[in-house]
C-alpha cells in the first residue's frame, strides 16, 4: 500500500483509501494510509462505523483529507442529504468514545467464524477456498462446477444455489472475478452449519 501511494503521488494521482474494514484485520498488522503523512496532500481516507461497531444500517462514516477537498466533499454531500439523524450521531459518539474492547471481542469471534466456514467449504469436493485475512466474507472458487446442470458462471451458480438450496451468496462477477462466489459468515455457527450442509448437498447433486 505504501508503494502504491508513493507511485500515485509521484504521478499526480489521487488515492482514495477505503478503510471500512481496518479493524477487522486478522493478520495482526494494522495499517492506514493516513499514517503516510508525507503523501497526505494527495490522498483521502474513507472510514465507516458500519463494520467496526456493527452499525450497518445506520449509514454513518467519515472522510479524512486535505481541507480544500473536504470542503468540496461537504458541498456535494449537503445536496444529497442534510445530515445523519440525531440518534445515529449520538450512537456514533458513544461508539467512538466508549470502551473499545467490544471491537476486539468481535474481531476474535469473526476469526472463529472464518475458520469454521472455510473448513466447511474446503470439505466440499470441488470447492477451493483461501483463508481471508479480513472482513467477514469467504470467497470460494466454484469453477469446478461450471458446465454442469446448466451452470456456466458464478452468476448461474449463485442463482441456482438460491433457488434450489435456499442459500444466498453473491457472484464474483461483481468483484471482478468469474470463478468465485462470496459467502458471508457474519452469523451464528448453527446458521453457518445449516447453510454449509445445504451447499454440500447442492454441489454433490450437480
Amino acid at each position: 500500500m505504501t508503494e502504491v501511494v508513493r507511485l500515485a503521488h509521484q504521478r499526480g494521482i489521487w488515492v482514495i483509501s477505503d478503510e471500512c474494514y481496518v479493524y477487522l484485520n486478522y493478520t495482526g498488522k494494522r495499517f492506514s494510509v493516513g499514517s503516510l503523512r508525507e503523501y497526505r496532500d494527495r490522498f483521502m481516507v474513507v472510514g465507516s462505523l458500519s463494520k467496526t461497531y456493527a452499525m450497518t444500517g445506520w449509514r454513518l462514516g467519515f472522510t479524512l483529507g486535505p481541507a480544500a477537498i473536504i470542503t468540496a466533499v461537504q458541498k456535494l454531500q449537503s445536496q444529497s442529504t442534510s445530515n445523519p439523524t440525531s440518534i445515529v450521531q449520538k450512537a456514533a459518539v458513544a461508539a467512538l468514545r466508549g470502551p473499545q474492547q467490544c471491537v476486539e471481542d468481535m474481531r476474535a469471534e469473526y476469526i472463529k467464524l472464518r475458520d469454521h466456514v472455510v473448513k466447511g467449504l474446503r470439505s466440499i469436493p470441488g470447492v477451493k477456498c483461501t483463508l481471508p485475512e479480513g472482513a467477514f466474507y469467504a470467497y470460494p472458487n466454484v469453477s469446478a462446477f461450471f458446465g454442469r446442470s446448466g451452470v456456466n458462471s458464478a452468476s448461474d451458480l449463485a442463482g441456482k444455489l438460491l433457488r434450489e438450496a435456499h442459500v444466498a451468496t453473491v457472484p464474483g462477477e461483481g468483484f471482478g472475478t468469474k470463478e468465485h462466489i462470496r459467502v458471508s459468515y457474519a452469523t451464528s455457527i448453527a446458521e453457518l452449519d445449516r447453510g454449509l450442509e445445504r451447499m454440500r448437498k447442492f454441489f454433490g447433486a450437480l
